[in-house]
């Protein structure tokens, strides 16, 4: 009886001991929101909610940009998601803060209209940190996407994916250290623009993508899947297959 004691301990104590394991391998995210003409209190309790089916990742959101008034805003999370809009904010300090947050090495996720956050100052570091620079986008109407090359990412990505309405951001400049995932062809500039990539920036690994402006497309699972994967891979925890490496894979539930 004794024995068998023992052995019930031991194997608690190891359950105990893994279920441990799996909670340090959870992602912390920060997911940053707020600002104009998007439907934030929707959007982000849906997409940290969905996106934690396809990564194991666990997020805290805050509204506002009052948080990178701290420099240290996001030391105790592993990423940092920004979906917000705020285009008249200018204060160099805190937006320093944060570009130098993610040149430091913070993985970071960017989303639809952060691309024109921060959009009237006069210094190039957020818009070089995100990899892109744009100013104004196409009329809303319904949009597909072009796959460039193949990546990780979006392996998964249906070839003939579409939104029946979105917003196709116009790209200014590409920076150097980014690579285009997908694209979208605009009748208003009769060109391709990236509506997703990934970039370098300093130390960090930068995910962005211009898609999301409502539930059109914010209500898609390949959206939710794409954003999952983005963190993933700026986290470096994305297979050369598109799969979460072990420990970080979802809930899988729908």
């Amino acid at each position: 009886m004794k024995k068998f004691t023992a052995l019930c301990i031991l194997l608690i104590s190891l359950s105990l001991i893994a279920a441990g394991e799996a909670a340090e391998a959870k992602v912390k995210g920060l997911w940053c929101t707020g600002g104009c003409c998007h439907d934030y209190k929707k959007h982000a309790p849906l997409l940290t909610e969905k996106m934690a089916q396809y990564a194991d990742v666990e997020f805290k959101i805050v509204t506002g940009t009052d948080i990178f008034k701290n420099k240290d805003y996001a030391k105790d999370y592993d990423v940092v998601v920004y979906d917000l809009c705020y285009a008249k904010e200018s204060n160099k300090e805190l937006i320093g803060n944060v570009t130098n947050t993610i040149k430091s090495g913070k993985p970071t996720v960017i989303v639809h209209c952060s691309l024109h956050t921060f959009r009237d100052i006069k210094w190039d570091d957020w818009r070089e940190a995100m990899g892109m620079t744009s100013k104004g986008h196409d009329k809303f109407r319904a949009m597909k996407t072009k796959k460039p090359q193949q990546h990780p990412i979006t392996k998964f990505w249906p070839a003939d994916w579409e939104t029946p309405g979105e917003e196709l951001y116009q790209c200014i400049k590409f920076w150097p250290n980014a690579t285009a995932l997908l694209t979208a062809y605009s009748p208003q500039s009769e060109k391709d623009h990236p509506v997703c990539w990934i970039n370098k920036y300093g130390k960090a690994r930068v995910f962005a993508t211009t898609l999301g402006h409502n539930m059109l497309t914010v209500g898609q699972d390949e959206y939710h899947k794409l954003l999952a994967n983005g963190l993933l891979w700026s986290c470096d925890k994305l297979d050369a297959e598109g799969n979460p490496a072990k420990g970080y894979e979802g809930s899988g539930k729908k």
